[in-house]
């Protein structure tokens, strides 16, 4: 017996001694590349021994690419294991090894990194210029632990002008409204020009279009002391659905998800197919100008004349539309999961599951927008007033209360019960091959698009640092 257990030790012994010698005699990029598998497989000891035996071996060769590359692992490995000073230690060896090298977009990547360990963010100001109204939202951008950016709302705050009316005052009063958001974003959250974006809606430059007005408008709305380098641009309706889709679907299922936005003027969304090209799905039509279409058809006063009316349109025109959008649109309605938005789905999510208030993400279903639907018709009272006595958490209940009331005040019955079958109606076409699919709101959607267009201008900006 006593044999046999010495013969085992001298088998790890020499199993043990082997695997050292053949570190030992491996080029520094095959151990840090073995490195790197190990910290994917989350076998952080072993990582960290490569990682160390991989920066030993570069600092005997001087070579600072691979030193650096090693404290970049060594820093992502605290950073999984949540030791912040070791990792914030590392990263800084690593940023400044690359810097000497002049790897400035490699750097860049790794402040990131730097920041996210440290709970830094970048704080980013977008302005739209609409054609009803202005908004800015602030917004910090973090890489978050699953390598997703996420989005911390800082500040969302409007400025209604009317801007689509195209007059001396309209203009004047764009102008005013910019230049106090510029402010704000400069003095009040110290941002710089590099990230503060300023973007004339496609709803707005539709309208500006019409009188070739666009960049006349952009010289007229310019505050004076703008910094030079922020540029007024535009977008069209199909990049406004894809900076939407980027600001609100994760990167990792970009390839295997939808996102249809129902707003009040129109209805946008799309998807990227496997060619990675973008696919706009659009419709002329959203709740509020669903809504003016069937007052406009309106004969009676009732309720129930103002839903047969809807009907009736849908049946004669608009459903034929909707199924015609989609018609080689197939992958859309083939996928697991579409991520919806809009103040109509807002109302649902806020409604039909008031104790999930607090949850940036709601899972809805189909049956949810049906009977939604039926409920604003039948029983809009206990819809509006819901008892939420079950609910052992007070503070909560006060608070899903609020939101309902918010809803309330935001849209009468009319208007969601119009939101309502609209939005049915799409969702019926949209789940007519996949009637499993999973339908996703995020609260925070509506500054949706111009998250994305602030993700869109830090690629172009890496990629642009990789082309120089």
């Amino acid at each position: 017996m006593r044999r046999k257990l010495w013969s085992g030790l001298l088998v790890l012994l020499i199993s043990v001694s082997s695997m050292a010698q053949d570190i030992k005699t491996q080029s520094v990029s095959r151990i840090l590349k073995t490195a790197t598998s190990l910290l994917e497989a989350q076998q952080y000891e072993a990582a960290e021994e490569y990682f160390n035996i991989g920066l030993k071996n570069a600092k005997s060769k001087n070579d600072l690419y691979y030193q650096a590359q090693a404290y970049e692992g060594l820093g992502n490995l605290y950073s999984k294991t949540e030791q912040k000073n070791l990792a914030v230690t590392s990263y800084e060896k690593a940023i400044k090894l690359y810097k000497a090298q002049g790897l400035d977009v490699i750097a860049k990547v790794v402040e990131t990194l730097l920041k996210n360990v440290q709970g830094i963010g970048d704080l980013y100001a977008g302005i739209e210029i609409g054609a009803r109204g202005n908004k800015m939202s602030v917004i910090e951008v973090r890489m978050g632990k699953d390598g997703e950016n996420e989005y911390l709302l800082k500040l969302d705050t409007s400025i209604n002008t009317n801007a689509a009316e195209l007059s001396y005052q309209s203009e004047k009063e764009t102008y005013d409204a910019i230049t106090v958001f510029y402010h704000i974003a400069k003095n009040r959250f110290k941002i710089s020009p590099n990230h503060t974006h300023i973007v004339i809606s496609s709803g707005l430059r539709q309208e500006l279009d019409k009188y070739n007005k666009v960049e006349y408008f952009a010289n007229i709305v310019r505050p004076k002391d703008l910094d030079s380098k922020i540029r007024i641009s535009y977008v069209t309706a199909d990049q406004e659905s894809e900076f939407s889709f980027r600001g609100i679907v994760p990167s990792k299922s970009r390839l295997t998800a939808d996102h249809l936005d129902v707003g009040g003027g129109n209805t946008k969304g799309g998807y990227f197919d496997a060619g990675k090209n973008f696919i706009p799905v659009t419709f002329p039509l959203g709740t509020k100008s669903f809504q003016r279409l069937i007052e406009s058809k309106l004969q009676g006063s009732s309720l129930q004349d103002y839903r047969q009316t809807a009907q009736k349109i849908l049946d004669d025109s608009l459903g034929r539309l909707i199924v015609y959008e989609f018609t080689n649109k197939t992958d859309f309605k083939s996928r697991d999961v579409v991520y919806i938005s809009g103040g109509i789905v807002w109302a649902v999510a806020s409604m039909m599951y008031p104790e999930l208030v607090y949850d940036n993400a709601v899972e809805l279903k189909k049956e949810d927008i049906s009977n939604f639907r039926k409920q604003v018709f039948e029983n809009f009272a206990k819809l509006s007033k819901p008892d939420l006595s079950m609910l052992a958490d007070r503070e909560l209940a006060e608070a899903s209360l609020k939101n309902i009331g918010r809803v309330v005040k935001t849209y009468d019955q009319k208007a969601l019960l119009a939101g309502a079958i609209w939005l049915d109606e799409l969702m019926q076409q949209v789940n007519t091959r996949n009637p499993n699919k999973k339908l996703i709101f995020f609260r925070n959607s509506y500054v949706g698009w111009i998250s994305g267009y602030i993700v869109d201008k830090i690629n172009k900006q890496y990629l642009g640092m990789a082309k120089n």
